[in-house]
């Protein structure tokens, strides 16, 4: 039995990776719903994709065109009638088809640091049993 102690070790460390791996993701992808044009009841401070971007500032968006190629900006911007991102790439509004932007559910995402910690601990007791069995006196 002492033999393959190690080996039931390392699978039950895999089993914990893999859990801790799998599942639901804690963030996806959200449309925002809005106009990708501006028009005359946008420049007023309607729904725009221009006036969303510069009131909430988010980290990264994701932008599909009229052709339903899908970009990934980084810290966008607005300049004059496009959408840059901080690392130079640059979306027309014009061309804007959907508008998306990343939101992250905290619950989620403190469950599975929770089961991540629980999960450590227990199979921090079973490696610390296998490696220091206790005798009965």
């Amino acid at each position: 039995m002492t033999r393959y102690r190690f080996r039931g070790i390392f699978l039950l460390f895999l089993m914990g990776h893999a859990t801790a791996c799998a599942g639901g993701s804690s963030s996806s992808w959200q449309s925002t719903g809005l106009s990708p044009s501006l028009d005359s009841a946008d420049v007023s401070g309607g729904n725009s994709v221009a006036h969303y971007i510069e009131s909430t500032q988010p980290d990264q968006v994701r932008i599909t065109t009229e052709d339903r190629t899908q970009y990934l900006l980084y810290s966008p911007s607005v300049e004059s009638d496009v959408i840059v991102s901080a690392d130079g790439l640059s979306v027309p509004i014009a061309d804007i088809v959907n508008l998306e932007i990343m939101a992250i559910n905290p619950a989620i995402s403190g469950a599975k640091t929770a089961v991540a910690a629980s999960l450590v601990v227990t199979l921090g007791f079973v490696a610390l049993y296998a490696l220091f069995p206790c005798d009965p006196c």
